[in-house]
Order: structure tokens, then sequence, then C-alpha cells
């Protein structure tokens, strides 16, 4: 096998959180927004996870990434998120976590589509729970707010390392320097464009 440099999951974590605008990235203040709700949304987590994989399950082509009896395995992983997430701290080693999910959904067959669709569904059912909540409504607004930050940043980490990792096994299996692909990549790349083009036509 091609010899080529083991990933380095805490660098890359770094290097993608560094280009997400810093007013626009998950902050220490949002991170003291969700602790003061903490038990609220601990209470949340049956109906979360099951709202959650019903969703999954009754959509055929998300469902078919998940084995037949195996929604128990995945309700754990969410549970063990959703803890670990009301709990903190929001360290390195918790976003470099997040990175490692998008080397995990190549490994199972979860796209990016999938991913984002479901960080979607949560948000929205947040934003649900929290107009119906005894929480005050600025800072129920507040709270989905950096809801929403969270949710973005892991999305940057996930899908960005999701197709980092899909380059390095490309690298792995044929022994390319990265350089010499990039080239190959944009040669091809400006082909595609040119049919994707053709086949648009005029807009």
């Amino acid at each position: 096998m091609p010899h080529a440099q083991s990933i380095k999951l805490f660098e890359l974590t770094r290097k993608i959180i560094e280009i997400i605008p810093p007013h626009q990235r998950f902050s220490d203040v949002d991170a003291q927004r969700l602790a003061e709700v903490r038990d609220f949304l601990r209470g949340l987590e049956e109906e979360l996870v099951k709202g959650f994989y019903d969703t999954i399950f009754n959509h055929s082509p998300m469902h078919a990434v998940v084995s037949d009896g195996a929604r128990a395995d995945r309700e754990k992983t969410l549970r063990v998120w959703w803890h670990r997430t009301l709990s903190g701290p929001f360290d390195e080693k918790y976003w470099a976590w997040q990175s490692l999910v998008g080397m995990v959904h190549i490994k199972v067959g979860v796209k990016n589509q999938m991913m984002l669709s479901m960080w979607s569904w949560t948000i929205a059912w947040l934003k649900n729970k929290l107009k119906v909540s005894d929480v005050k409504a600025s800072h129920a607004d507040e709270i989905l707010e950096s809801f929403e930050r969270l949710a973005m940043t892991v999305q940057s980490l996930t899908m960005e390392s999701y197709i980092d990792s899909y380059l390095q096994t490309v690298i792995r299996m044929t022994g390319f320097k990265p350089a010499l692909l990039d080239r190959m990549a944009a040669t091809e790349i400006g082909r595609m464009i040119a049919e994707a083009r053709e086949e648009l036509g005029s807009v």
C-alpha cells in the first residue's frame, strides 16, 4: 500500500474552525446559554431521539443506510452526543469528535444531504419546543441562535472532514502527491463544468 501521512484529526479540526468567521462559529457565550437551560434540554431527550429516528426510518433513502435491528444502537449514539453536548465542555476533543463523525459517515454510507436534513429537522423541532416552553421568548430566541451556531459549526466540521477524508483515501490508495492530485482534479473538474453548462444551457 502506498505510504501516506496519517490523519491529524485535531489539526484538521482547527483548520476547519479557523475558516468560519468568529461571529458565526459557536462561542463561549453560546455554551453558557445552553448551560442555563441544560435541565430543560435534558428533559427533551426521549422526544428528540424518537422524533429523529422516526424521521429517518420513515424515509427509505435514509432508512436504507441503517441496518435492520440497529435502531437501538443508532439511538444510543444520539443519546451519547446529546449528553456530551449538554454537559460540555466544548473543547478541542469535542470538536475533533465532530470531525470524526465525517469519517464515520463515509464508512456507514451517510451522505451529507442526510446529515444536513437531520440538523434542519433538529433545529425546527427545538424551535417548536421552545415556543411552548416556560422559557421567555427573548431568551428562547437567544438559545435558538446559539444552537444554530452549534449546528453550523458541527456541520462544517463533519462535512469538510467527510470531503477531506475522501481525498486522503484516494491519496493513500493511489500514492499520488496531493499537489499532483489537485492539478488532475482541477483539469477534470474544468471538463465537468463545461459539460454541466452545456447540459444546463442558458439561464
